[in-house]
């Protein structure tokens, strides 16, 4: 079964997570990737976990990946209380460089007491650009610091030291009041900007934003408008660079089991707009996502089927259901706008986005008897989304 997949920003890999406690990354376009024999496209397998993963949060940026080429990292969170950094390219590719099993540091050796073993990791998400992590750790939220190491490949010894390590730069708790819960469900925050606000959602459906950088909390959401059931999804808006403003930056979304999936402003904390009626939401762990134009909301649905709706209106703008079993993730393709979805049935479904229809010429031919054709921009863009998502479903 396929638990979560994400695109990197770079639209360069797709990452799947599985319930086998694997991840597996194919290079895109798919096309190019496929291997001999069925041409099945050739994945790189990530293994290290010893329990089941809860989420993903790939890098920004395709330059602090170790080694020659570079390449994104990946950041994953299971259930065995760890979260655990990957390359995804370069000559580590497919290697774990960092594993995050202590509080405080894995560099240098500290006494116990010092430096406990993670009780809980809910949740990982990048910060600042790829500068820092932050990491649910029940009631807290870990700010890290990491470093990679560029290793001497001729010299044995230096050969096997680790490739990274890491240091705790700040603990904040969740407030001291009944309502805030006992621990923290899922992170959000803005990698694609120097910023240091966190959003964090709560086990009580309270969601706090969180200066990390002053280490308080600088909003939450009223008691009036939150989830009736638990939350599953926490994330920022991530428009693309045509579309970023200082209002759509300030937007973020939730999905919880009470089958809605709600849009809200940073700035008020007020619902901008709720999204129901189209999938279906009550018992599996849901992520749902926005488009980078900032016009679609995709959510996957236990019925097997993936929904979009329109963010302007709040109405369902279609359905497929190609799945044959509960849907638990989508994404958006950060170049062609094309959706993917995988669930528990093991499989990963492409949606082609529709090219739009050619205007009707008035007056049949043109002037000598030639048929005006496309230019040859437009028949570009055409070839590429065709080629990016004609994979075998």
């Amino acid at each position: 079964a396929v638990v979560e997949l994400c695109y990197t920003p770079q639209a360069s890999h797709l990452v799947l997570a599985g319930s086998d406690r694997t991840i597996c990354s194919y290079r895109l376009p798919l096309s190019k990737a496929r291997g001999p024999g069925d041409g099945t496209p050739r994945a790189l397998g990530l293994a290290g976990h010893k329990a089941d993963i809860l989420g993903l949060c790939p890098s920004y940026t395709e330059s602090h990946s170790t080694g020659g080429g570079g390449g994104p990292l990946l950041l994953s969170a299971a259930t065995d209380h760890t979260a655990r950094l990957w390359a995804l390219s370069g000559t580590h590719a497919g290697s774990d460089l960092i594993c995050f099993d202590r509080l405080r540091t894995n560099s240098k050796p500290v006494q116990k007491d010092e430096n406990p073993a993670l009780e809980q990791v809910q949740d990982a998400q990048f910060l600042c650009l790829d500068g820092a992590i932050a990491l649910a750790l029940g009631s807290r939220l870990g700010i890290y610091k990491y470093e990679l190491h560029v290793q001497d490949t001729s010299d044995d010894i230096k050969r096997l030291q680790r490739l990274g390590s890491y240091k705790c730069c700040g603990i904040l708790s969740l407030p001291k009041e009944p309502s805030a819960g006992n621990s923290i469900v899922a992170v959000a925050a803005s990698n694609s900007v120097m910023s240091g606000t966190a959003l964090v959602a709560s086990s009580s459906k309270r969601v706090y934003v969180w200066d990390v950088a002053a280490e308080k909390v600088l909003a939450a959401l009223p008691e009036s408008s939150l989830h009736t059931r638990p939350i599953t999804c926490l994330r920022l808006a991530q428009p693309h660079a045509e579309f970023q403003s200082p209002q759509s930056m300030d937007l973020f979304y939730t999905a919880a089991m009470d089958g809605t999936a709600r849009l809200w402003d940073l700035r008020s904390m007020q619902e901008c707009r709720c999204f129901e009626g189209g999938h279906t939401h009550t018992a599996q762990r849901l992520r749902c996502r926005l488009s980078p134009c900032l016009r679609y909301v995709c959510t996957p649905s236990e019925d097997g089927s993936a929904c979009v709706y329109d963010v302007r209106t709040g109405n369902v703008l279609g359905s497929q259901r190609r799945h044959r079993d509960a849907v638990c993730a989508v994404d958006v393709h950060p170049r062609t706008g094309g959706m993917a979805s995988g669930g528990f049935d093991g499989k990963i479904h492409f949606y082609r986005v529709p090219l739009p229809a050619a205007p009707r010429k008035v007056g049949g031919r043109g002037p000598g008897n030639l048929m005006d054709r496309p230019s040859a921009e437009r028949v570009r863009e055409a070839r590429v989304r065709e080629v990016e998502m004609d994979v075998p479903c």
